[in-house]
């Protein structure tokens, strides 16, 4: 887990800023100098996922911390908190049923920075302080601000000599969307936010002038159309990236950092240590940056290098070559002096790549070609059944890995079945199969958060599959968009689950892709799509499923599975007849296609037709092109796709084969014109002449 190190001396140093001295705090904090004239409702918003809060003690003496666990939906998990010194000492933990409260109490010895260690699982939890300052991360260590259902205002420290700052919103995908306004000092609003059109909101907010060194406000909510549920905030630039929940409390750090945890070979560079500095490093008196990597199990240092300015505020700091595989720990300590007036520590691991994941996508099976068509949720007695249906994979725990082998298909070996990912029980559970040649996957973890504890184990565990198995990558479903960027560099294919049967348009599946390829452009993207009903919601209908198969792979999926063929109470040949009949013929077009699927998209695009939009891709094989064209929406559409600007001006034969239509269709001036009746799909085969 990351962690941040302080002295206890009160630092008599202090620096000339924009507006006069500051004078740091133990644990090198500083505090506004005007605090707005905000008149907003108070509250608690109900936050989400394990993180470091702050507690910063301005005067020792007695301090207690409130947490009550608030239940989401039908998780039962328990809320816990535990509070250290800024020496490391455990000072006081609890634990807080659902629904319930729990009060921890200790007395503080000293005046500084204390770190409370925070979080409810699936379930949302509040968190009141008194005795002592309450900071929640919006930036701090690379930790988000995460919160869901409530949101009471929270507030912002802009320091003195600030320019500019960004605030980055996010829901959740899947039609979970909020909406966000910023407030200068004086109340004026000056930025809004809103996911309701795409997964992330990003405000750049130019700092006015006598703005400065004062608090600003943050008020999230609903936005005009999806559920608000889960949403997060992140802060860059010049903002303190610890927030609060009454402005009272707001402290800004001399300087914030934060790395990346994973370097795998060929897809990730050099792993950057990201400083940012609040106060000019140069005005500190003999101030000096000092950053560096050292083996994890000890020794020389590998790496290391030294500041005394930043001309910027901010620098990426880094060796200047990839590492060699291993585990490292990095730190960054800013001195002035003798004195460690501020240090962050963290770990990097460097890993090597999987032979059996090729550079443009392409997953292999004992070295060939391979393109997943699979199920989640199938026990070993209906192995055969979906076998004879058109699935090549399945989900299944180690157990039940020879009885995939004996119906013919590949295993996604659902590690996490076993225990804790990287526990000894998980790690027994790959060892036990890692010679059966139907594994074709290592599922690490299904839906892990980003919380810096579940980074770190996901991290370790994703080493052990590294250096246990040259050959086969492993597999994270990851239903968070926002959290992409965190949670997918420890693994080598991402999947996404997105599920807007019920809940949204289908057009949440490509922007989910889209985000993804911006985001994580390195990575092997898979696609979970929606066979079972949520709660009180419709069945999936065969046109639907049809649809969202073919707008993923317009999208850009490398491999497919559905979720779920067996739950409690749900049994999908039953459950949906229809949609299982479809699900047989969706297959056999899938493996008629399976030469084009397994390319990357040449390209892909969103034409605007007659009546709404058709989501389209091109692949190549030779000289044969695939054109994937989807109506995800209510409407019929009439559209002209333009192969020809697709296909980069290729010679293009003029008859045009609809597939799995038995018609022909005809280019003119390159392009094909066609009808589209809502959630319908073509086809198109052409040769390049």
């Amino acid at each position: 887990m990351l962690r941040t190190g302080w002295t206890i001396a009160v630092l008599t140093l202090t620096t000339l800023a924009a507006q006069g001295a500051v004078e740091l705090l133990p644990g090198g904090f500083f505090a506004p100098g005007n605090f707005g004239q905000h008149n907003l409702e108070p509250g608690l918003t109900w936050l989400r996922s394990t993180h470091d809060y702050l507690l910063y003690v301005t005067k020792p003496g007695p301090v207690t911390v409130t947490m009550t666990c608030e239940q989401i939906g039908r998780y039962g998990n328990e809320a816990t908190a535990r509070v250290e010194s800024p020496g490391g000492e455990p000072l006081a933990e609890g634990t807080a049923e659902v629904g319930e409260s729990v009060t921890l109490s200790f007395e503080a010895p000293r005046i500084g920075p204390y770190v409370l260690e925070a979080g409810a699982g699936g379930n949302g939890f509040t968190l009141d302080a008194r005795g002592a300052k309450l900071l929640l991360p919006a930036g701090a260590n690379g930790q988000r601000f995460d919160g869901i259902v409530r949101a009471a205002p929270i507030y912002l420290f802009v320091p003195a000599g600030a320019h500019e700052f960004t605030v980055t919103l996010g829901g959740q995908g899947s039609g979970e969307t909020a909406a966000a306004r910023v407030l200068a000092p004086d109340g004026t609003e000056v930025a809004a936010l809103n996911t309701a059109d795409s997964m992330t909101a990003t405000a750049t907010i130019t700092v006015p002038e006598d703005a400065d060194d004062n608090v600003w406000a943050l008020i999230i909510g609903r936005a005009e159309r999806g559920i608000f549920e889960d949403f997060n905030v992140a802060l860059a630039g010049d903002v303190s990236p610890w927030v609060a929940q009454r402005p009272d409390d707001l402290l800004c750090p001399v300087m914030n950092a934060a790395s990346r945890r994973v370097s795998r070979e060929r897809r990730d560079p050099v792993l950057p240590i990201n400083v940012t500095m609040y106060i000019d490093l140069a005005e500190l008196t003999d101030a000096v940056v000092v950053a560096e990597a050292t083996p994890f199990e000890g020794g020389e240092a590998v790496w290391s290098q030294r500041l005394t300015e930043l001309p910027e505020r901010s620098a990426d700091l880094a060796p200047e070559q990839r590492l060699p595989d291993g585990k490292y720990r990095w730190s960054l300590t800013l001195l002035q002096g003798d004195e460690e007036a501020r240090r962050f520590e963290g770990t990097w691991w460097y890993v090597s790549a999987p032979d059996y994941l090729t550079d443009d996508g392409v997953t292999l099976v004992n070295g060939e070609p391979f393109f997943a068509r699979g199920l989640y949720h199938v026990q070993p007695e209906d192995y055969e059944l979906v076998k004879a249906h058109g699935f090549n994979a399945v989900q299944c725990p180690a157990p039940n890995v020879p009885a995939a082998e004996a119906a013919g298909l590949m295993a996604g070996v659902q590690l996490y079945a076993s225990g804790r990912p990287g526990s000894e029980r998980w790690c027994a559970a790959m060892d036990s199969v890692v010679d059966n040649d139907c594994v074709f996957s290592w599922w690490i973890q299904d839906e892990p958060g980003a919380s810096a504890p579940v980074v770190e184990m996901m991290a370790d565990a994703y080493m052990y599959i590294r250096t246990h198995d040259a050959n086969r990558p492993a597999y994270t479903c990851l239903n968070n968009p926002n959290a992409y960027e965190v949670s997918a560099p420890q693994t080598d294919i991402v999947s996404a689950d997105v599920y807007p049967i019920g809940r949204s348009p289908l057009t949440v599946i490509a922007d989910t892709l889209d985000h993804a390829r911006g985001v994580i452009p390195g990575h092997v993207m898979y696609f979970i799509g929606q066979v079972w009903p949520w709660p009180n919601g419709p069945l999936v209908t065969p046109a639907q499923h049809r649809c969202m198969t073919y707008l993923a792979l317009a999208h850009g999926a490398r491999g497919l599975f559905w979720y779920s063929f067996r739950d409690p109470d749900w049994y999908l040949p039953e459950g949906n007849p229809d949609l299982w009949a479809e699900m047989k013929r969706v297959n056999d077009e899938l493996i008629a296609l399976e030469p084009a699927l397994l390319t990357a998209n040449v390209a892909q695009a969103v034409v605007a037709g007659e009546g709404g939009e058709v989501h389209v891709a091109l692949k190549r094989v030779g000289d044969e092109l695939t054109v994937i064209a989807v109506n995800p929406g209510d409407e019929p559409v009439s559209a002209s796709i333009d192969v020809a600007d697709m296909a980069e001006g290729a010679d293009l034969a003029p008859v045009v084969e609809v597939m799995f239509e038995d018609r022909e269709a005809r280019l003119a001036n390159g392009a094909i014109a066609d009808d589209f009746e809502p959630l319908t799909v073509h086809v198109y085969r052409l040769t390049a002449q």
